[in-house]
C-alpha cells in the first residue's frame, strides 16, 4: 500500500545501487525470459504504461540488436484491441513495477489467448499480474514510495539489456568475450549515475531561478535518447505541473519551430555518436532569436559550452548512452517541482487510479 512518504530525489541517487545489484543478480533474473524465448518466436512486443511505455522505448534499439528478432514498443490499448498479429511466435513482454496496471495485465491476458507467449516484467513476483504468468522478470528496483517513478525507470532499462544479453550469449549472436565486454560497459555506465545526478544537482543550482519561472518547456533528443525525452517530458508534467512536450529532433523541424517564443524553454538531450549532435547545435542557433532558456545536456568533451549547458563527464557509450542522459531530466523534474513549493512525491489527487479504475489499488 503506497504513503507517498518516499522521496523522488533519494531514489534517483540509489539508482546506481539497485541498476549494479540486477547486474550482479543477471543469471537468475533471466532464467525464465531465457526459457520463454524459445526458437520458435521470431516477434517481440514490448508494452507498459507512461514510464514503462518509455523504458522499452529507449532501449528497444540494443534489445533488437543482441536478440535479432524484430521488436516493436506498442500501447497496452494497442494489444488489447487487436491492432496487432499475435500468433505462437509472438511474445509480449509486459513492464508493471507494481503489478498493479489493468491495461498492460489485459493486453498480456489477450495475448496468451491469441497463442502468444506472455512474459511478466515486475517488481511484485506476488501480484496477481505476475501468477497470471508462467514467465516472469523480476524488475529489483527495491521500494519506491512516491508518485513519480526514477530509478524503476532506470531498472526497466537495464533488465531488458540484460535480457538481450544473455539470449545473445545463450543462443551463439556473441560470443563470452564478447559478452564480457557489454557487460563491463553496462556496469560502467550504471555506476556512473551518482556522479550524472551530483553534477546535475550543482547544475540546477546555478539555473534554479531561470528554472522557476517556467512554464513551457520542450525536450529535443535522437536515437535511443527518443525514450529518454518522452519519459522526461512525462516527469517534468507529473512533478512540475505546467505545459511540457517531446520531440524528436527531426520531427522537430516539421511545423514545431513556429511555436517558439521567449517564454519557451528547449532541453537537448546530445549524445555525441553521429551528425546530429552538431544538428543539434545548428537549430540552438537557428533558435536563438526566440529564446534565451535553451539548454543542451551533453558530454563535456565534446568541445562545446555555454553558460546554460550542462556539459557532465557522461560515459556516453554507443549503445548505453540512454541509461545516463535520464538522470539530469530526473533532477529537473523534482528540483523544478520542490523550487515552486509543489511537494512531487504526493500525487496531485491520491485517489486517481481508484476513480478511473486504472489499477488494482
Amino acid at each position: 500500500m503506497k504513503t507517498f512518504l518516499g522521496n523522488m530525489h533519494d531514489y534517483i541517487y540509489q539508482s546506481t545501487f539497485y541498476s549494479e545489484r540486477i547486474i550482479s543478480n543477471r543469471k537468475e533474473i533471466t532464467e525464465e525470459f531465457l526459457k520463454a524465448m524459445t526458437e520458435n518466436i521470431s516477434r517481440v512486443l514490448i508494452t507498459g504504461a507512461g514510464t514503462s511505455n518509455y523504458s522499452p522505448e529507449a532501449s528497444r534499439i540494443f534489445f533488437e540488436k543482441m536478440t535479432g528478432i524484430p521488436t516493436f514498443v506498442v500501447l497496452p490499448t494497442s494489444i488489447s484491441n487487436g491492432e496487432h498479429i499475435i500468433d505462437e511466435s509472438c511474445a509480449v513482454i509486459g513492464i508493471s513495477a507494481t503489478g498493479t496496471s489493468k491495461n498492460t495485465i489485459q493486453a498480456i491476458e489477450y495475448a496468451k489467448k491469441c497463442g502468444g507467449t506472455g512474459i511478466a516484467v515486475t517488481n511484485d513476483l506476488s501480484s496477481p499480474y505476475a501468477e497470471l504468468n508462467q514467465y516472469k522478470v523480476f524488475l529489483d528496483h527495491g521500494e519506491e514510495d512516491c508518485s513519480p517513478k526514477s530509478k524503476s525507470y532506470v531498472c526497466e532499462m537495464v533488465t531488458l539489456c540484460i535480457c538481450a544479453l544473455e539470449y545473445a550469449l545463450k543462443n551463439g549472436r556473441i560470443t563470452e568475450e564478447e559478452y564480457d565486454g557489454y557487460i563491463a560497459r553496462l556496469t560502467a555506465t550504471c555506476q556512473n549515475l551518482t556522479n550524472i545526478a551530483t553534477k546535475s544537482d550543482k547544475w540546477y543550482d546555478e539555473h534554479a531561478e531561470e528554472f522557476r519561472q517556467c512554464y513551457r518547456m520542450l525536450f529535443v533528443g535522437y536515437g535511443a535518447n527518443k525514450g529518454t525525452i518522452e519519459e522526461a517530458a512525462l516527469k517534468v508534467l507529473e512533478t512540475g505541473r505546467f505545459q511540457t512536450a517531446w520531440y524528436e529532433l527531426e520531427e522537430f523541424m516539421h511545423g514545431i519551430y513556429h511555436s517558439i517564443h521567449e517564454e519557451a524553454y528547449m532541453v537537448y538531450l546530445a549524445n555525441t555518436h553521429d551528425e546530429y549532435f552538431a544538428r543539434t547545435l545548428k537549430l540552438k542557433e537557428v533558435l536563438s532569436p526566440l529564446t534565451e532558456h535553451q539548454f543542451v545536456i551533453c558530454k563535456d568533451t565534446n568541445g562545446f559550452h555555454d553558460e546554460r549547458s550542462l556539459d557532465i563527464d557522461f560515459i556516453d557509450d554507443e549503445d548505453f548512452y540512454f541509461i545516463e542522459y535520464i538522470i539530469p531530466t530526473h533532477i529537473i523534474s523534482y528540483r523544478i517541482s520542490t523550487g515552486r513549493g509543489i511537494n512531487p512525491n504526493y500525487p496531485s489527487d491520491p485517489l486517481f487510479h481508484k476513480k478511473m479504475s486504472s489499477k488494482f489499488v
